[in-house]
């Protein structure tokens, strides 16, 4: 057992400070994969981690080359990457460390992202479990996550969407030997939404469920813009978490026998010590199941505000989002306002309401993506097609597809109305599971246009997503229901 020291106390809020529906486990987030260049006029990408820790060992084939990087660990899939274990990266966490002046006691990992380790930790105060979220060290100091948990957190209790956001318990800061680290102490929640559906047997969510998850995210974003927020398109379904089981009558012991603690050594390729930067070991996060085809009561909170930013008083930050899910205006260095929040939930909503992804590519390139874009909605406007480096490998001038492609890719239109019916939902009036009669899917595909309309000023806002046909005659509704059961069944 280690004791962490060196505590230096930010804020610290009761538990019963905001009220909230949801209760444990699990807080997951995702590490952001690199994404690759592909020439000179593609669009201009790098990986993250090279920019945050400038500490980790580089050489150059040239004078004039970029610096590559020599990996010093050996890596270990479905784990953190090692080499962030460096001076500015992960503090090196390992079980039963203690933080906060001994109040806070690890006892699994709940999971990991480009910026932060989560993990499970007793509050010996209050005997519960909480989520501990250690922030790498250079990303710690200009940190404004806890602000922005705080001020959402304490504003206008009559939006729908407030009570969706997650409750920050307490936030302090201690030093490592990597650096000086903000620990967010927040509730655990369970899977994320993407892990619910690759859970599951069909990849999708029942219908009135998916309806119900669609208007908690809609009412989410409501808010955040209302404060006015953006979350820097970190809106995806790996930052979407569902509420998971109460554990905090579960001591260790009984939580390591229904959620195995599972860990591997950390080891150097030259065989020397990783300690103190590194752990001697790594902890693989504990997976709770929520299969998505067997969840019919979800509560969804939208975690990960690392990169959000107040859209009246800050710049735009540089964004480290995977592409699939990037506006087209990042694509073409434009600045980032609440509309890019609006067109990645569009993206998302398509994703959680069917089993499959909007924009479909063999990669993450987003020369790929920006021609499945244009398959969906048709040609952007003439400055972005103009700009478009790369465009002459998919289209004519005239918008046709090259016939002649080099790449791996189906050369064909499917614009947004086909994609409604390859959802999985049913591919026929007959057979399919929405409301087509009463106009279901004709509300749903108006709403999804209106979200990704390339001009930003055509997009429809927060404001407007709440007043929709979609909205107020099927995804509301279902809402609505589903806290009715839950005020009978006596959850509220």
């Amino acid at each position: 057992m280690r004791l962490v020291c060196w505590q230096h106390s930010i804020y610290s809020i009761p538990v019963v400070a905001c009220s909230r529906l949801r209760s444990s486990l699990q807080y997951r987030s995702w590490k952001d994969p690199p994404q690759l260049c592909h020439s000179p006029h593609s669009f201009s990408c790098t990986t993250p981690s090279q920019k945050r820790f400038p500490h980790r060992h580089s050489y150059s084939i040239s004078s004039n080359a970029s610096p590559l990087y020599e990996d010093v660990y050996i890596p270990e899939v479905d784990l953190e990457d090692f080499e962030d274990y460096t001076l500015g990266g992960y503090h090196p966490t390992v079980i039963g460390d203690q933080f906060h002046n001994g109040r806070y006691e690890v006892v699994h990992k709940l999971g990991f992202g480009g910026y932060s380790t989560i993990w499970l930790a007793q509050d010996k105060h209050l005997q519960r479990y909480v989520s501990l979220e250690i922030l790498v060290a250079t990303e710690s100091s200009k940190s404004t996550e806890g602000r922005v948990l705080r001020m959402l957190c304490s504003g206008n209790s009559s939006h729908p969407g407030q009570w969706l956001m997650p409750h920050l318990l307490d936030e302090f800061l201690f030093d490592g030997p990597n650096g000086r680290h903000v620990c967010l102490v927040q509730e655990p929640a369970g899977s994320s939404v993407a892990i619910s559906k690759e859970d599951s047997v069909n990849f999708m969510f029942p219908i009135e469920t998916a309806r119900s998850i669609v208007a908690q995210l809609i009412m989410g974003v409501s808010y955040l813009h209302s404060r006015g927020v953006v979350m820097a398109v970190h809106l995806h379904t790996r930052n979407f978490l569902l509420c998971g089981p109460n554990l905090d009558r579960r001591s260790p012991d009984k939580l390591y026998n229904r959620y195995r603690l599972d860990k591997i050594p950390v080891t150097r390729f030259d065989g020397a010590a990783v300690e103190p930067r590194a752990p001697p070991y790594a902890v693989y996060p504990m997976r709770i199941k929520m299969p998505a085809d067997m969840l019919v009561e979800p509560i969804v909170n939208i975690s990960d505000y690392g990169t959000s930013f107040m859209v009246a008083t800050e710049p735009s930050p540089e964004l480290h989002t995977p592409a699939l899910y990037l506006p087209p205006e990042d694509f073409f260095n434009e600045p980032i306002t609440q509309a890019a929040d609006i067109w990645t939930l569009a993206v998302n909503l398509y994703d959680v309401l069917g089993e499959r992804a909007l924009f479909e590519t063999f990669g993450w390139d987003r020369d790929d993506i920006m021609a499945e874009m244009v398959s969906t909605l048709g040609p952007p406007p003439t400055r972005w097609w103009d700009a478009w480096g790369n465009r002459k490998e998919f289209f004519e001038p005239d918008g046709s597809w090259v016939r002649d492609m080099k790449r791996i890719y189906t050369p064909v239109f499917r614009p947004l109305h086909q994609r409604m019916w390859d959802m999985g939902r049913g591919e026929t009036p007959e057979s399919c599971q929405w409301d087509v009669k009463g106009g279901e899917m004709q509300a749903l595909e108006e709403l999804l246009r209106g979200m990704m309309a390339f001009e930003l000023a055509e997009r429809l806002t927060a404001e407007q997503l709440m007043t929709s046909e979609y909205m107020v005659k099927w995804a509301m509704p279902a809402w609505e229901r589903q806290l009715e059961r839950r005020r009978e069944g006596g959850l509220e």
